[in-house]
Formats: C-alpha cells, structure tokens, sequence
C-alpha cells in the first residue's frame, strides 16, 4: 500500500492557498485593513500574529509528517527485498541501518520485544509522538476565540464608558457619543468575527494535520501486527 510522497504537505498546501487567496479578496476590497485600521485595541493584529505563527507551525508539521510517510513507505518496500532486523536498538535491512524515523523506531521496539502487551505500549507511544506537538495548535485555535471574545468585552466596554461621560444632551455632545459608540461597536464586531474566522481555519489545518499522523501509526501497525516477520525470523513476512 503506497502512498504519494509529501502528501500531507501537499494537502496542506492547497488549503494555504485558499487561505491566502481569501485574504487577499479580503485585503483588496480594503476590507481586513479597514477592520485593522478602526480597532485602537489592536486586539485583530494579535489575533492574525497567533494565526499566521500557528499556520507556520502546521506548514512545518505537515512537512514533518509527510516525511514520516515517506520514511515508513521506503521500509515497506525494502522489506519486500529482505527481512527487517534490530541490531543494537537499530532497524537493519540486510546489511544496512535503516534511517531513523518514528516507524523504525517503533517496528525496532516490536521486532525486539514480541510481547503483545509492550506492541500495544509502543503503539500508544508511536500515536503520542505523531500528534503530541499539535495540542499547542489547538490551544492556539481556542486561543483566536478567546481574543475574540475578550475583543467583544473590550469594544461593549468602549461603547458604554463614552455614555457614561456624557454631560449633556446638546446635538454636538450626541454626534461625539454616536462616533464612541460606533468605534466600540466596530472593534467588538471586528474582533469577533477575525477570532471565529481564524479559529475555523487553523482548525480545519489541525485536522489534516492530526489526521495524517491518524494514517502513519494506522500504517505502522498494520505493518507490524501483519507483515512483518517475528523476532526469531520463523514467521515470513506476507506481501504487504
């Protein structure tokens, strides 16, 4: 069972561009600078710092992934031509040491202990290294909401302290409080609506990601549960 090389990446890429192709619409139709411009919090400038930090992340882990993907394909395919072998804690085929990566890891840690029970511990490792650095992305995904929302508070905040300093009911004093009032509507609204928007997102990018790491311990373990050979070598590996 192959897979196209740098897929996740590739994936990842093709939202990326969605993304961007979105904010420049948005950018162009002077509507994101707008939102930028009448926001004094500047409350929407972290919001699109800790997206545009956490799209880089996932940028950098896709590429990590597909790179895990590739690293378990190539030992697929090897062991089609020889068997899989540990020497001193290193995955061998034939006479060669396989490159270090999360599947050799893990199928070295089977091929060396033959227990069920430590297979099901390395697995559970194996999961824990392929989607363990992506909590923090979905910190950042609650995050963006969380600013949003704290950008809502601040902006009814706004509205209503410019009432409160109102001396007296005269036409000029009413234009000042509407013009207060509408920059306090504008960043509560702006902010939130940046914080959902991001938080959607960066969500769907964090999906992907942990799907991908989803189908790299899948393979694994099908691998080792099914085709590869038993430590003593008298079981032979199937056609994987």
């Amino acid at each position: 069972m192959r897979e196209v090389p740098y897929l996740p990446f590739l994936r990842w890429l093709l939202l990326a561009g969605l993304i961007l192709f979105g904010l420049y619409i948005t950018w162009d139709m002077d509507l994101l600078s707008r939102m930028i411009a009448s926001d004094r919090t500047r409350i929407s400038l972290l919001i699109l710092g800790l997206f545009g930090m956490a799209s880089f992340h996932c940028a950098w882990r896709s590429f990590s992934l597909s790179r895990e993907h590739n690293a378990l394909s190539a030992i697929i395919l090897r062991s089609r031509a020889a068997p899989l072998r540990v020497l001193e804690q290193k995955l061998r085929n034939g006479g060669e040491t396989l490159p270090s990566s999360l599947a050799s890891e893990y199928l070295a840690g089977v091929l060396g202990s033959g227990a069920a029970r430590d297979n099901q511990l390395l697995a559970e490792v194996l999961a824990e290294q392929a989607r363990g650095q992506h909590e923090a992305g979905w910190f950042a995904t609650g995050m963006l909401v969380k600013l949003g929302l704290l950008g809502t508070v601040v902006g009814f905040v706004m509205m209503l302290g410019s009432v409160a300093h109102l001396e007296s009911f005269d036409v000029g004093d009413v234009q000042q409080l509407l013009q207060h009032m509408t920059s306090g509507m504008g960043v509560a609204l702006n902010t939130t609506l940046l914080g959902l928007t991001g938080s959607m997102l960066l969500g769907m990018q964090y999906l992907l990601l942990d799907r991908a790491a989803d189908r790299l311990v899948a393979r694994a373990v099908q691998f080792a549960e099914c085709y590869v050979p038993q430590a003593d070598g008298d079981t032979p590996a199937r056609e994987y």
